[in-house]
């Protein structure tokens, strides 16, 4: 079992007799978790959202991710519903994706245009039936959770009309603070003032980033089991080194629990600040940067300007972000 919101591995089990079992609590349900397994080298997954409640999940291997049987939980059944609605095109469009992977590298250009282009008419379809899902469902978690995805696709008078008709217990969650602090604050882009941010750093002191950030600043946002973050750590560090006397590089941690990011640092060699606040995903730091997926950069100029930002990570990415904007400098 994955927590979606980390991408960590929090339990797992053996299946036995064609049957497995997991035992425990969540502490602040309903949690969105990635079910998967390994069978025979084949990668099999489905989604649940669920409290603490007894469920049953059943299905044949060939059953997943679309078609299992999961009861049990309110909530899932909520999550169900919702992802009913476009799953046959969930599964044409997991086909273009295996159609395309399959190509030889010579024909991917030619042939690949085509299915990227059935692609993104696939998704533009699943977008607006998960929108009139949250405009028709303001009494579930499932709801609140896909206009926290959707909300730059919207309105900001129409997300509040939304909002405002979901429950109180919604309100309060964690999935329901991504659009409130939406709502509330001017979500950075580029030209806009740096947002102010406090936490721990690794060294357990209290900093607040304006009395770290440099010349130049490169905030990280990343967490601990985030691949490609991991992989950017090797030219973080070499970023650090070559470009002490101009940049400052300061990592904002998406991880809810302590242990976790420390050993990341090490684990990473992170040399510099590394500011932690134990919100996870939900940290009113992340919602007000925009952050939609990891590791998103933030690059500041020295009069607090954000003059670029850039999410995902290939070799040299970094790097050539930072000479580009660098040397206009």
């Amino acid at each position: 079992m994955r927590n979606l919101a980390t991408d960590a591995v929090f339990d797992s089990t053996t299946v036995e007799n064609n049957s497995f079992k997991f035992e425990g609590h969540l502490s602040n349900p309903p949690e969105q978790i990635w079910l998967n397994a390994r069978v025979d080298k084949k990668f099999i997954y489905t989604n649940l959202l669920i409290g603490n409640d007894n469920i049953k999940v059943k299905g044949d291997i060939a059953d997943f991710p679309w078609n299992v049987d999961i009861k049990g939980s309110k909530t899932q059944e909520d999550f169900n519903y919702s992802q009913s609605l476009t799953k046959d095109y969930s599964i044409k469009r997991d086909s273009l994706v295996n159609e395309f992977m399959k190509l030889p590298q010579d024909k991917q250009q030619e042939i690949g245009a085509e299915i990227w282009g059935n692609i993104r008419n696939i998704d533009g379809i699943k977008k607006a039936l998960r929108i009139k899902y949250i405009k028709s469902h303001p009494n579930t978690y499932t709801s609140v959770i896909e206009l926290g995805f959707l909300k730059n696709q919207l309105p900001k008078d129409t997300i509040q009309k939304i909002f405002d008709k979901y429950t109180p217990e919604i309100k309060k969650s964690k999935y329901a603070k991504v659009v409130e602090v939406f709502l509330r604050e001017n979500i950075s882009k580029i030209g806009d003032k740096y947002h102010e941010f406090e936490g721990l750093n690794q060294k357990d002191e209290n900093v607040n980033f304006s009395e770290i950030k440099g010349e130049y600043t490169l905030i990280d946002f990343t967490a601990a089991f985030c691949g490609p973050c991991i992989q950017a750590a090797d030219e973080l560090v070499e970023i650090n080194k070559s470009y002490s006397d101009s940049l400052t590089i300061v990592s904002f941690s998406q991880d809810p629990k302590k242990d976790v990011w420390l050993k990341s640092l090490e684990r990473d060699k992170v040399a510099w600040n590394s500011v932690w606040d134990g919100k996870g995903r939900y940290s009113e730091t992340s919602i007000k940067y925009g952050i939609q997926g990891i590791p998103t950069f933030v690059l500041i100029n020295p009069e607090g300007i954000i003059i670029d930002k850039w999410s995902g990570y290939r070799k040299g990415s970094i790097l050539s972000h930072l000479e580009k904007k660098l040397s206009q400098k």
